[in-house]
C-alpha cells in the first residue's frame, strides 16, 4: 500500500495530539501495519511518555537521535536510525530539536527538508504509515512538519481548540508548494465528558459547522486516570489497559481514520 503520511496537530496546546498520535501508532502496529513515528515537538512528551529519557546517556537523549540534522544544510542529510519501541520505529525528540526551530526561523527555504529526508528513507525502508507528532504554536517548524505529511488529524478538546483552526489553514497554504495534497482529513473530539454542557456544545458545533471541512471522528472520552496509569508505566494505554473504554474509543477513531484514507478498517470487539 502507498505510505500514508499523517501529522497530528493543533495550534492550541493541550488538545491531546501527542496521546492520539502515540495511541493510533501502536494500534496500527498491533494490526500488522509497519509504522514510523516521529516526535517532532522539542518538549519530547511522546518520547518521555514511552520511557526513553531515563538519563542523558539514553539513545533517545543523544543529540544525533533526532531529526534536527536534516535542517542543518540546504540539502537534507539522512535521517538517523530509529529507536524500536514495541513494534513501532520511533524518531525521538530532545532539546536538540530547538536548533531546528532556530534554523527555520532564519531560513524558511529548508521547510521542505524533513519531507525530502523522509522520502529518501522510505525509498530504502518502506512503511505503511508515517505518523508525526507536531508541536503546538504556529511556527516555521510546525510548517516543516505539516509539509512532511499528506494528511492532518486535528484533536479538539474544547472551544479553545476550535478557535485556531484558521491558523492551520494558513500553514497549509504556506507549504502547498512542498505538499500539494496536504489537508485536514479528520477532527477528533478528545477528552469529552458526556454530562458536560460545554462538551455537548463542542460536539454539536463540530457536526453542524465543520463536518463539511473534514470527517468528525467518534469522540474519545475523558479518562485521566487510565492515561495517567499508562504514562506512569511508560506504556501506550492500548497496551496498558487494552480492554478499557478509552482503548475502545481509540480503536474507533483509528477505524474512522482508516476509512477516511480508503483503507479497510479492522473490526474491534465491542
Amino acid at each position: 500500500m502507498k505510505t500514508q503520511r499523517i501529522v497530528f496537530t493543533n495550534v492550541s496546546g493541550g488538545e491531546g495530539k501527542t496521546t492520539l498520535a502515540r495511541e493510533i501508532a501502536f494500534i496500527l502496529a498491533g494490526r500488522g501495519y509497519r509504522v514510523a513515528l516521529f516526535d517532532v515537538d522539542p518538549q519530547a512528551s511522546l518520547t518521555k511518555g514511552l520511557g526513553l529519557h531515563p538519563d542523558d546517556q539514553a539513545p533517545a537523549a543523544r543529540p544525533e537521535a533526532t531529526v534536527a540534522s536534516v535542517f542543518r544544510q540546504d540539502n537534507p542529510g539522512p535521517l538517523p536510525a530509529p529507536v524500536a519501541v514495541r513494534g513501532v520505529d520511533l524518531w525521538p525528540s530532545n532539546d536538540t530539536l530547538s536548533e531546528a526551530e532556530s534554523t527555520l526561523m532564519s531560513d524558511f527555504s529548508r521547510v521542505e527538508n524533513l519531507r525530502r529526508a523522509i522520502d529518501a528513507y522510505l525509498a530504502e525502508h518502506p512503511y505503511d504509515f508515517v505518523i508525526l507528532d507536531a508541536k503546538p504554536q504556529r511556527t516555521n517548524f510546525l510548517a516543516a512538519t505539516i509539509a512532511a505529511a499528506d494528511h492532518i488529524v486535528v484533536p479538539v478538546s474544547g472551544m479553545k481548540g476550535l478557535e485556531n483552526l484558521d491558523m492551520i489553514a494558513k500553514v497549509i497554504r504556506m507549504v502547498r508548494g512542498v505538499a500539494p495534497d496536504v489537508g485536514v482529513r479528520l477532527i477528533v473530539p478528545n477528552r469529552m465528558k458526556a454530562n458536560v454542557n460545554h462538551h455537548k456544545n463542542v460536539l454539536a458545533y463540530l457536526e453542524t459547522e465543520l463536518s463539511n471541512v473534514a470527517t468528525i471522528a467518534p469522540p474519545v472520552r475523558d479518562s485521566a486516570a487510565k492515561l495517567g496509569d499508562a504514562t506512569e508505566a511508560r506504556e501506550p494505554v492500548v497496551h496498558h489497559a487494552p480492554n478499557s473504554d478509552i482503548a475502545r474509543d481509540l480503536h474507533r477513531v483509528t477505524d474512522s481514520l482508516l476509512s477516511v484514507l480508503g483503507i479497510g478498517a479492522v473490526a474491534v470487539a465491542q
